[in-house]
């Protein structure tokens, strides 16, 4: 996993990925998640958008399961499409971070065939037959690989509460293509790729996981000992912690202003009489 120049998370996830046999989909995700910037066009004013040739909504929206999807759904459009740049400008898509993502695709394609021993098939528009659209290979390979990225919706409300060390409360990200069900709930786990630091915690580029994934990631970090693995201290007990020595009582030094001034003129001629 180390040889692999991404974040812990994307590693795990190209690993499992190679496992499933959805590893061109968790190539070309990773490669989307790695653009500096955001590659995605911002919702524009009525002036902006009637200069467009397609709408925002043209855009493919991950199939109601998230982000992860609604990337790799654009890069498989852009792949059918042959790469044109005119499709990107079209649709509002950064070029120049869209040719950076083809660039880094090909980077991790060729470090997964070296860690695999062999060739493999990562080509962006490989077609598997009998091929769901619920990404369900992709999204279990992505809730192994962010297991510690994971957050669990609350019981009456859409919020999130993060699973790990230091839960905290969140939010799906307004921008987020995740689709509610028919009483307007999120799904009940979710996995995201980054939290943003606001007023209001967000969860940025997340995806739609099933339970049944999640619980044997919970009962691993049921037995997860975080201290021991940050090499923290076990603290001892009161009774073999040492006693602090007492505190040296200085008397007369202080108290007299003259004193302060013979011991330092002592210390001055001390000094210049050693050099």
């Amino acid at each position: 996993m180390a040889e692999l120049p991404l974040e812990p998370s994307l590693s795990r996830t190209l690993i499992k990925a190679n496992e499933n046999g959805c590893l061109s989909q968790a190539l070309t995700v990773a490669s989307m998640l790695s653009a500096e910037t955001s590659l995605l066009p911002v919702r524009s004013t009525k002036n902006s958008e009637n200069k467009r040739k397609h709408a925002f909504l043209d855009l493919p929206d991950g199939s109601g399961w998230g982000d992860h999807i609604q990337l790799l759904q654009i890069y498989e459009q852009w792949d059918q499409n042959d790469y044109d740049f005119s499709w990107c400008k079209d649709y509002d898509l950064q070029v120049r971070g869209m040719k950076f993502v083809k660039d880094v695709r090909r980077q991790l394609s060729q470090i997964m065939e070296k860690i695999a021993n062999g060739s493999l098939d990562v080509r962006a528009n490989e077609r598997h037959k009998g091929r769901h659209h619920n990404y369900k290979t992709l999204r279990k390979a992505l809730c192994i690989g962010y297991a510690s990225q994971l957050a669990e919706r609350m019981d009456r409300h859409n919020g999130y509460r993060t699973i790990g060390f230091k839960p905290q409360l969140v939010q799906v990200h307004p921008s987020s293509v995740l689709k509610t069900d028919e009483y307007g709930m999120f799904p009940e786990y979710v996995v995201y790729h980054e939290l943003i630091a606001t007023p209001r915690p967000y969860m940025r580029n997340v995806c739609a996981v099933e339970m049944q994934w999640v619980i044997p990631i919970l009962k691993k970090l049921e037995k997860l000992d975080v201290k021991k693995l940050s090499g923290g201290q076990i603290i001892r007990d009161e009774e073999n912690i040492p006693e602090l020595p007492e505190k040296v009582a200085v008397t007369g030094l202080l108290d007299d202003p003259a004193a302060k001034i013979r011991a330092a003129r002592e210390r001055f001629l001390a000094r210049k009489a050693n050099k």
